[in-house]
């Protein structure tokens, strides 16, 4: 797939084009080392590996029984791809699904989709993640009686 029809638009990045990219960044030297990244209370660490007015991509590293928790991305559409370990993801469609991320399985997904991604194994896990337009906010929600409630947003400069 070319992304350079693409890159000459103002219009976002599809899902598709995003796991293109994400597949670009795959031997990213920078996501060996992840001593100096932010991180979360789960351990978690991201590095931000490049952002345009378009599209924004980020590493992030996994420690063992770490996870995202309940989320989307706001306007922007996404796509991740697992560089190292298995990542599981949850995701919301009429209800829980889940499925396995391995090494160089990428999954593309819309503005509309909710997902929770975990590494539930005992080896960390790395992977890489696109977003076009650039990620600013994003819903978090809880699992409470089977559905899906809102718990707040975070957003670009105050949450990550």
């Amino acid at each position: 797939m070319s992304l350079a029809p693409a890159l000459h638009t103002s219009a976002a990045l599809t899902p598709r084009q995003l796991l293109s990219i994400t597949h670009l960044f795959a031997d990213e030297p920078r996501l060996a080392s992840f001593a100096n990244a932010d991180g979360d209370e789960s351990g978690r660490r991201w590095h931000q590996l490049a952002r345009t007015s378009r599209v924004q991509v980020w590493g992030i590293y996994w420690p063992a029984g770490s996870a995202t928790g309940w989320h989307d991305h706001g306007a922007a559409s996404g796509a991740f791809l697992t560089i190292s370990g298995t990542l599981t993801e949850h995701w919301w469609r009429s209800g829980e699904q889940v499925r396995q991320q391995r090494p160089g399985v990428g999954r593309p997904f819309t503005a509309a989709h909710i997902h929770d991604v975990r590494n539930t194994s005992t080896e960390p896990a790395v992977s890489v993640h696109a977003y076009s337009p650039v990620l600013d906010a994003m819903t978090r929600y809880d699992l409470r009686d089977g559905d899906l409630w809102v718990t707040g947003v975070d957003r670009d400069g105050d949450d990550w």
